[in-house]
């Protein structure tokens, strides 16, 4: 398993209620890894297509007066939030935030994104376009969805996380940074198979279970495993809820354009309906 050792943080914020909650838990992994800490913000708009040429000039000057004032404004909600101790940069970019992030990502270069999610309800939580769910799509980076924003308000604390497996490299590689969160902030590590077929003998696989979780895993965190009978994602919440889980940290194969605009995946629907911080591990972090 890769080390998971983030040596940068992209903190991608909008500057609304919400950005307080997304900036503690970035400023929890920066200060858990010492990693270097970069807050950023997509100052977008977009103009009418009727505009005319002097209209357009005069626009683009009313747009970098306000991306100057979102950067002071940001300065000062960043200040409120971690203090005047904490270790950051700042930097504002005019764009479309779900373009602008993986690119800000893959230019600095970060090794964790994270981002917000005010979540949805009803038929909302199956629509797509939200820029979590764009960003996860395009990064090449683990990406952290803080869910819940307006509603945390103290420092974010993680006691145990869940990592859902399914035996595959890639869920051996949510592993391996799951141990290290775990190891980095002192927090128990559940790891869960969800057992889909009704045959499945759930004693068997719970040995298989453990005899599938490295030694090097154990030695980093205190670990207890988990399996259970029904559909993944299901599962993953419901045992995420009795365990008071604090993080999932998941997996999600990155997919043609086409199959990634459809509904259905675990990762999707944990990533939707989950109320608690979802990592999301690609199958190939940079």
């Amino acid at each position: 398993m890769k080390p998971f050792q983030p040596g940068t943080i992209l903190c991608a914020v909008d500057g609304s209620a919400g950005t307080a909650a997304i900036l503690r838990w970035a400023n929890l992994f920066a200060s858990a890894f010492r990693a270097r800490l970069e807050i950023f913000h997509a100052d977008w708009w977009e103009p009418p297509r009727y505009f005319t040429v002097a209209q357009m000039e005069a626009l683009l000057g009313q747009a970098d007066e306000h991306r100057r004032a979102a950067e002071e404004h940001l300065r000062k909600m960043v200040q409120e939030t971690l203090g005047p101790s904490a270790s950051y940069t700042i930097r504002v970019d005019s764009g479309h935030p779900a373009v602008l992030i993986p690119q800000r990502a893959q230019a600095l270069p970060a090794d964790l994104i994270v981002v917000g999610s005010q979540g949805r309800t009803g038929l909302a939580r199956w629509r797509l376009g939200s820029v979590a769910e764009d960003v996860v799509r395009a990064a090449e980076q683990p990406v952290l969805v803080v869910k819940g924003l307006t509603g945390q308000t103290q420092q974010p604390e993680v006691k145990t996380l869940l990592c859902p497996v399914n035996f595959t490299n890639l869920a051996r590689e949510c592993l391996g940074v799951s141990s290290a969160i775990a190891e980095a902030l002192r927090a128990q590590l559940v790891v869960l198979h969800a057992a889909e077929q009704a045959d499945t003998d759930l004693e068997q696989m719970h040995r298989d279970l453990c005899d599938w979780v490295p030694r090097s895993v154990r030695g980093q965190c205190e670990v207890a495993e988990f399996v259970r009978r029904g559909p993944a994602a299901e599962q993953i919440l419901l045992l995420a809820r009795e365990k008071a889980a604090d993080l999932i940290v998941i997996g999600a194969e990155h997919r043609p354009l086409l199959e990634a605009l459809t509904l259905g995946t675990t990762t999707e629907r944990v990533l939707r309906h989950s109320e608690i911080a979802v990592l999301v591990v690609p199958r190939n972090p940079a």
